[in-house]
């Protein structure tokens, strides 16, 4: 089982879903999206979402709005807003990554909803545990949604 495969699952059944089918997509590949600085908000236009093929207008449903660094632990967070723009009640777990100032990944860290209605709008955050010193950004690198039960 891959190990996306194996998070997904496990976040399901900790997130309490019953039914807990992935949409048919194809397999995850790298994103190019642009990452955003920790400590700023995207600009308006910035892609913070992944364009994954064949993953069609899922992956414009989470934008990162924040990325920072706790200022006590050095643990990195992003703020994520899930916006649903399929015509059905979705679950969805996002997954982040965080990369230090040459673009190493440093950590990751995941955010979840459920039942979001079409149309409507989640922040959820997506925290990390890894010790973070300096500059650090923050990416989406997949989003899956699920129809709700």
């Amino acid at each position: 089982m891959r190990p996306v495969t194996l998070a997904v699952t496990a976040v399901c059944l900790l997130a309490g879903v019953v039914a807990c089918e992935p949409v048919a997509t194809a397999p995850t590949q790298k994103s190019t999206a642009a990452a955003v600085p920790a400590g700023s908000a995207p600009a308006a236009g910035d892609a913070a979402t992944p364009a994954t093929a064949g993953d069609g207008d899922k992956a414009k449903d989470a934008e990162i709005t924040k990325c920072e660094v706790d200022g006590t632990l050095h643990w990195p967070s992003a703020e994520v807003t899930i916006t649903n723009h399929s015509s059905k009640s979705s679950n969805y777990i996002v997954q982040v990554e965080f990369l230090d100032a040459s673009g190493t990944r440093v950590g990751e860290g995941m955010a979840a909803t459920n039942g979001l209605a079409p149309g409507q709008k989640s922040v959820q955050k997506a925290q990390g545990a890894s010790d973070i010193k300096g500059k650090m950004s923050c990416k989406v690198i997949d989003v899956t949604r699920y129809a709700a039960p």
